[in-house]
């Protein structure tokens, strides 16, 4: 290898991962390959195919600074960390096109190609890898039981890349079942190679890769930019047709892909033999020159890809490089080995989808494959308020228009990327599931679910709840004006005693106002302090509220639902879809959005990926440091002064 130069090593897509102990495995990062080049003070970044990328990560270029190296020459992954500490390429790209935070990007290092001056790429791998980590050794590293990242981690931009010794089939079916995109299992006697030898490998979970843009679509009805991308893949020098893209941009990106599309537009169609139909008579082509990262659920017998969902432009690689990528027998055949295949008809983020075309939703018509991916498309949003609390689930495995039932305890099938949980009750140990990962998410759907309620608990603090849910439950004469209204008195109420709270809808005409708590007071203390301030409320304008759960003589009162404090009791999910008609969604909002001229039922599973795709922050951003405590004394605070309490209420 030339001394200036970063030419990196490439693994070969094979079925399933080797599992002799002479490999090696990694998690396989879903970013862009970087060799980072440290020389007499300055860093150079660079992509795979040599380009110096350094202004495009300054943040790493600053963290390789503070090394205590020179002449020294590190391989790894720039990739973004998602909060359940998974990677994403589609974050990756939003981060570069200024529509989210770039403070998850990260530098997973894997290989050390010199260090100091001195030529290591003839080392072996286990060599190399234990002077880097003794490099890096005192950084947080890469998680290999669960992926997750700690709050330490994701302050450091530069992280060590651990690996697990031999057993791959196992480390291949953890890495799927916790929602990763795959593995690369590396020889580890081997030295650093150049190219596509073999001696590295990857094993993928999903089905992925890199495709040609060779033209695109209109937009049709809401949507803006471009209706999809048409897409292919190099067979010698013919430009073989794969599909059309036409989910997985958020409006932002199909602004910019239009306009960069429209930039190399020609007359002549690129791909040999041109799509048939209307489709090849209505496109724009474009000359070649872009590339694109798509995620798919499986190659059909015609060569095209389904449901494939777009991820980002790759700006690493070259058109021409672009080849259609066909998996390979595992380089050894151990029994273990080929038990281990990839799951060729997985449908979403890794789940294969049962009967994806049945329509759960009739108006408009939504199926079963559309839920999960509406899913899919908000993981980042959805995942932090589900992960580690146990559910009740209302499942309708034939869609609302059929029978549809609560789920308490999880004593039927569910798919491997749910956790099961045991919490004792008042009479037995009740079994829970726990989705943690988008994965565990979709699986929830492919069980036919379609409303998702949470404990007030996380698992390992079960009986300190880390929040208070008021439910404003509006009689069927009561306005929406007046459940706003409704929602801003109980906030009053809360900040009065210095507790700061989060507003949402319910997917109905109700409203929950959330208060955030570090888990302290124990579910009694909790119940107790909520039914206190409902109280105190309804004393206040017996009118308008109500305590009383019986619906007669309640139609033009609003009920404050205390109830959801009490232990075993759930509320409905922020972003989970309701089984209701319109496909409705919980939605989290500001205070300053809460206001009577918004219409709670524009928010469906329709309407939320894009509203979240254009927010510039999460609405409840501070919930998530929030930092407050139910003390005893603001319970006996409600409990002993509530009359006084109340009519500074009123004031």
């Amino acid at each position: 290898m030339p001394h200036s130069d970063y030419v990196p090593q490439l693994a070969t897509l094979v079925k399933a991962p080797p599992s002799g102990d002479e490999w090696l495995h990694e998690i396989k990062y879903d970013g862009y390959r970087i060799g980072c080049r440290i020389r007499r003070g300055r860093i150079t970044l660079l992509s795979r195919n040599g380009k110096d990328w350094t202004a495009a990560f300054p943040e790493i270029a600053d963290a390789a600074a503070a090394l205590d190296v020179d002449d020294t020459l590190l391989d790894g992954e720039v990739a973004m960390v998602l909060p359940d500490g998974r990677t994403s390429f589609q974050a990756l790209q939003n981060a570069a096109s200024g529509e989210g935070s770039r403070s998850s990007l990260v530098y997973f290092v894997f290989d050390l190609l010199r260090l100091n001056g001195e030529r290591l790429e003839r080392l072996s791998l286990e060599d190399r890898k234990r002077r880097l980590h003794k490099l890096l050794g005192r950084r947080p590293s890469t998680s290999l039981r669960a992926p997750r990242a700690s709050g330490e981690g994701r302050k450091e931009r530069i992280r060590y890349s651990a690996h697990v010794d031999g057993n791959g089939d196992s480390f291949f079916a953890h890495a799927c079942k916790t929602g990763l995109e795959g593995i690369i299992s590396k020889r580890r006697d081997q030295p650093y190679r150049a190219g596509r030898h073999g001696d590295w490998v990857k094993t993928k979970c999903v089905q992925r890769q890199e495709f040609v843009i060779g033209g695109f679509t209109d937009p049709e009805g809401s949507r803006i930019g471009i209706g999809a991308l048409l897409v292919g893949y190099y067979d010698g020098s013919r430009l073989i047709f794969s599909g059309k893209v036409g989910t997985g941009f958020t409006h932002t990106l199909a602004r910019d892909l239009r306009r960069k599309l429209e930039q190399i537009e020609d007359d002549t169609c690129p791909f040999h033999p041109p799509p048939p139909g209307r489709l090849g008579r209505h496109a724009h082509w474009v000359k070649p020159r872009l590339v694109g990262e798509v995620v798919f659920t499986e190659w059909t017998g015609d060569g095209k890809i389904r449901h494939p969902s777009f991820q980002g432009l790759r700006a690493d690689k070259k058109p021409q490089e672009v080849r259609r990528e066909q998996p390979v027998a595992p380089p050894e055949k151990s029994a273990a080995a080929r038990s281990v295949v990839v799951r060729e008809k997985d449908g979403v983020a890794g789940v294969r989808i049962s009967h994806p075309d049945r329509v759960v939703y009739p108006d408009p018509p939504t199926t079963k494959l559309d839920v999960a991916r509406y899913y899919e498309s908000i993981a980042d949003w959805i995942v932090p308020h589900v992960k580690g609390r146990p559910l009740t689930l209302v499942r309708c495995p034939e869609g609302i228009s059929s029978e549809c039932f609560f789920m308490k305890h999880s004593k039927v099938w569910a798919p491997g990327p749910l956790r099961r949980v045991r919490i004792q009750e008042k009479t037995k140990l009740g079994e829970y599931l726990i989705a943690d990962t988008i994965a565990a998410v979709v699986g929830l759907v492919q069980m036919g679910v379609l409303e998702i309620h949470t404990w007030n608990s996380l698992i390992d603090t079960v009986e300190q709840p880390n929040r208070i849910v008021i439910d404003l439950d509006p009689g069927k004469h009561v306005t929406w004006t007046q459940v706003v209204a409704a929602g801003r008195t109980v906030r009053k109420a809360l900040d009065a005693l210095d507790l700061e709270s989060f507003p949402k809808t319910t997917g109905g005409r109700g409203l929950h106002v959330v208060v955030p708590l570090v888990p302290h007071a124990d579910w009694s203390e909790c119940l107790e302090f909520s039914r206190a301030l409902s109280e105190a409320i309804e004393r206040m304008d017996p009118d308008t509220y109500t305590t009383q759960f019986a619906k007669a003589g309640r139609e033009r009162k609003i009920l404050i639902d205390y109830l959801r404090n009490n232990r075993t009791n759930t509320s409905i999910a922020a972003y989970s879809t309701r089984a209701r008609q319109h496909a409705p969604v919980s939605m989290p909002l500001t205070w300053a959005e809460l206001r009577g001229s918004l219409n709670p039922e524009s928010f469906t599973m329709a309407t939320v990926p894009r509203r979240l795709s254009r927010q510039a922050a999460d609405p409840w951003k501070d919930y998530w440091s929030c930092r407050q405590k139910l003390t005893g004394q603001r319970v006996r605070a409600v409990q002993r002064h509530s009359e006084r309490w109340t009519t500074s209420l009123k004031a």
